[in-house]
């Protein structure tokens, strides 16, 4: 069920219409508000600028985090190649 979640980001109410918790919403919403924030402070004021690069700041974040991910992908060959030696263990323990 959609639910609105009231939110306040660099001074500016939304209302996101949701599926998910809307304390996980408003979480998110304090974190692009803080982002957006910290660029402000640097002497960007403008929301819109401030709004690109919270957002070029954030897909820095998910490229980062899907190259770790991507990072440990070879653990399913590494799985294969515990079990291959667990069962050599099993064998000779028999």
């Amino acid at each position: 069920m959609s639910t609105p979640v009231h939110v306040t980001i660099y001074g500016q109410q939304f209302t996101v219409v949701t599926g998910e918790d809307p304390k996980r919403v408003e979480t998110l919403a304090a974190r692009v508000d803080e982002i957006m924030r910290s660029i402000a402070n640097r002497g960007i004021v403008d929301s819109n600028r401030a709004a690109v690069l919270a957002c070029l700041h954030l897909a820095d974040q998910v490229e980062t985090l899907e190259a770790q991910v991507k990072a440990t992908k070879v653990l399913p060959d590494q799985k294969q190649k515990l079990n291959d030696l667990l069962s050599l263990l099993d064998e000779e323990l028999k």
